[in-house]
């Protein structure tokens, strides 16, 4: 494990992560802001954020479940970049344009559609809960296309910290 468990609790992330799922479902049930964009704040609309949010978070969600059902590797094969463990301890993404991968961009998902996917999305997280131990001790990685490999826990304080990225464009989108 990085030393970057020593920083951050795994649990804190889940929870972080939850709270984001949460904050997403919110606003994707309310419609009428789905629309709303801000072109000098970003070039995506809320939907379009929240979109990024649902692939990325299946994408990872899912691949952390799988590792848990793998047998666990005596040591990490790969590493963040250094990008990316500066990241994680500073605990913030930083604004501007980053690139997304192409499964995260938006699609133009019906709303009922965006919604369901976060509630399968926090039901997802929720069998999460149980499985603390075994996140923190699995040294599985999984790339991330710019800042290296992660482990499960790794994965979760990304996404929360993902999570508090996209909501506070959004916020900005809003306002």
């Amino acid at each position: 494990m990085s030393d970057l468990s020593v920083t951050y609790a795994t649990g804190d992330s889940l929870a972080g992560v939850q709270a984001g799922i949460d904050s997403c479902l919110a606003r994707a049930l309310d419609r009428p802001r789905l629309s709303v964009s801000a072109p000098d704040i970003s070039a995506w609309s809320v939907q379009d954020h929240l979109e990024h949010l649902l692939f990325s978070d299946r994408k990872v969600l899912g691949w952390v479940v799988e590792a848990l059902a793998l047998p666990n590797p005596e040591a990490r094969a790969q590493s963040p970049r250094e990008l990316g463990v500066a990241l994680l301890a500073r605990g913030s993404i930083p604004r501007g344009r980053g690139p997304a991968p192409d499964f995260t961009l938006p699609t133009g998902l019906e709303p009922a559609l965006l919604a369901e996917g976060f509630e399968r999305l926090r039901d997802l997280a929720e069998r999460l809960i149980s499985r603390m131990g075994e996140i923190d001790a699995c040294l599985h990685t999984h790339p991330h296309h710019v800042l290296g490999h992660f482990t499960p826990a790794e994965w979760l304080r990304f996404l929360h910290l993902h999570h508090r990225h996209h909501d506070a464009i959004i916020r900005d989108i809003l306002a």
